[in-house]
């Protein structure tokens, strides 16, 4: 748990740097702006570092972020001659925002853990910088401030994963569409089937999948914030701008079915081209073209209307003044009183959370062992194969740590096989877990039901014990036992809490329906069980716990149409039944997890 450090020094007072006029001296601004960033970055520490995290680890996506509120500066140092015209009077008003700004991020990060969401937070921050400009600067400067302030606050937080994921998966069918098309009346041989496009070259089938980083949201995003910085500088009429800034929308879907395309190309002369770090790079290359597409419209949106040239009066005057900063009185008590209020607030917050015991950010857990320990013999069951999955859908997957391995049956040539995946995902507070409901159907695969059914999996759990020491929740742990595969040692293994339930969904293949298909999925999430993607967050998320980790599990099987759903719970309880302790052999043990004694990964 975070605990409150040293509180930032407030400025001294500089009435000696003041003169009559208001003019305040460039140590006494270094002196005040210093104190107030640094009380703000105190305050929103835990945002702001989970913001930094995420456009240092998802660059392609959301690098653009550490740049935008340079580019926010730029624009009020365009502005500064009309700013600086007159001296900044302060504005009540803003502290009211202010307030409630803090309120409502310290709400979200100690109150319900639904409300512990990157952009409901990020709300509060936004709402706290406008309020803190409003309450320095006065209603006056607004007039120049409140772009680039907007610009800032909507551009320079990534968006979370669960409202992208309305979109994106529009855009994937866009992209899929157009770039089937496109290399269709470029000659090639082109299948698509969902999301998945099969290029057919040579006697070589070349998939190209259309995943969730291949949607074009991230260049849709990227040319929204180009198109609305362009066009606040680069257009004089209003619907000019408006123009700019809705065609950023199909510029990016256009560009982005030229990558997938030459994606699509290039793998006919080497598959290794439509993955890995060149899979990146060319989503890259492709912005620049699309950076004079857009030159392109800003131009023609500029001449369709011919106005006359005429000099900014206000620019002109206030260029040729020497440019000073001056505050009113009541503007030099808002500069202490903003700092007393965020050093406050960031008391009360880390009060807050010490007093509810709230964790404002979550730390990693490891594996005890690698899912690659995993045995490759289960019973009756036998490792056929394990699959490396593209890296770029491994990016779409949202972790690196993972195990995807077919199972077959030895006793019967008939039984169909298993295909295992499990995914490990830990100290991560806004994912949204990848569950075949959606992503097999982003395949090409068909649903029989509109909506996934729970049944409980027919584990054996008679030679299951109870943890007669550790609990949970007020539940105990129940215990079972398993064989190194490898020295033959014997151990006990603490199972997760709660029922053994899966959540079934089946599906089929267009192209032929007789075969069906099933994928079952669970999730084992801070020592606990749940069948819902829903659920993980609430489980694996408790704000009252340091550590957050979870694990889905999931199995899909493929038969004939007698294939059906009661065959393919018995067929996934039978591997489950000595799998899933093994399974908890590598996840973290909760119980050392809550005493502080955890294994390393081995």
């Amino acid at each position: 748990m975070t605990t409150a450090s040293n509180t930032p020094n407030l400025p001294q007072s500089a009435a000696d740097s003041i003169d009559s006029s208001g003019e305040v001296s460039s140590r006494t601004m270094w002196l005040f702006g210093g104190s107030l960033l640094i009380a703000i970055i105190w305050l929103f520490w835990d945002f702001l570092y989970r913001q930094v995290l995420f456009a240092i680890n998802q660059q392609a996506d959301w690098g653009h972020t550490l740049v935008i509120p340079f580019i926010a500066g730029y624009f009020v140092w365009l502005n500064r001659a009309a700013l600086l015209r007159e001296p900044f009077r302060a504005s009540w008003t803003g502290l009211v925002l202010l307030l409630a700004g803090m309120t409502w991020y310290s709400f979200c990060a100690l109150g319900p853990v639904v409300l512990r969401h990157h952009n409901l937070m990020g709300a509060g921050v936004g709402l706290t910088l406008i309020g803190l400009t409003l309450f320095l600067f006065g209603w006056r400067s607004m007039r120049w401030l409140w772009f680039p302030l907007l610009y800032m606050i909507i551009f320079s937080q990534t968006i979370s994963n669960r409202f992208l994921e309305i979109l994106t998966f529009n855009l994937q069918d866009i992209a899929a569409y157009g770039s089937y098309w496109g290399l269709t009346i470029f000659g090639y041989d082109v299948s698509k089937s969902g999301n998945a496009l099969r290029i057919f070259h040579q006697g070589e089938t070349i998939p190209i999948n259309i995943a969730e980083a291949c949607s074009g949201m991230r260049m849709v995003v990227a040319l929204l914030a180009l198109g609305i910085a362009m066009a606040y500088r680069g257009l004089d009429h209003v619907w000019q701008r408006l123009a700019l800034v809705l065609f950023a929308i199909p510029t990016a879907l256009f560009v982005n079915i030229l990558r997938v395309m030459t994606l699509g190309i290039l793998a006919t002369y080497d598959s290794g081209f439509a993955g890995g770090d060149f899979h990146s790079m060319i989503g890259l290359l492709w912005l620049l073209p699309a950076f004079f597409i857009y030159l392109g419209i800003m131009w023609i949106l500029r001449n369709l209307i011919q106005t006359e040239d005429s000099d900014d009066e206000e620019e002109s005057t206030g260029q040729s003044e020497s440019l000073r900063v001056r505050f009113s009185r009541q503007s030099r008590v808002a500069f202490v009183v903003s700092c007393l209020a965020l050093v406050l607030g960031g008391i009360g917050l880390q009060a807050g959370a010490s007093a509810l015991n709230v964790y404002l950010r979550k730390d990693p857990v490891h594996l005890r062992r690698s899912l690659a320990n995993l045995p490759a013999t289960v019973g009756d069951w036998r490792m056929v194969h394990d699959i490396r999955i593209p890296e770029a859908a491994v990016e779409e997957l949202g972790t690196s740590i993972y195990l995807s391995r077919i199972y077959s049956d030895t006793t019967s040539g008939s039984t169909p096989s298993l295909s295992l995946h499990v995914a490990f995902y830990t100290g991560q507070i806004d994912v949204v877990p990848h569950v075949p409901d959606r992503c097999m159907v982003a395949g090409g695969l068909m649903e029989r039901h509109p909506e996934p059914k729970q049944f409980p999996l027919d584990i054996d759990q008679s030679e299951w014990s109870i943890d007669p020491e550790h609990t949970l929740a007020g539940q105990a742990f129940r215990m079972a036992s398993t064989r190194n595969w490898l020295t033959g040692e014997e151990e006990m293994v603490r199972l997760p809490v709660g029922d053994l339930v899966i959540r079934t969904s089946e599906f089929f293949d267009p192209s032929n329906d007789q075969e069906r298909i099933f994928a079952g999925y669970f999730f084992i999430a801070n020592g606990r069980l749940t069948p819902n993607p829903g659920g993980v967050r609430l489980l694996a998320f408790n704000p009252t716990e340091q550590y957050a980790y979870y694990c889905k599990v999931q199995l899909t099987a493929q038969g004939g149409h007698d294939f059906d759903a009661d065959r393919f719970l018995e067929l996934a309880s039978d591997l489950l039944n000595e799998l899933l302790p093994e399974i908890m052999r590598c996840l973290p043990d909760w119980a050392e997890v809550q005493s502080g004694d955890m294994q390393e990964t081995t």
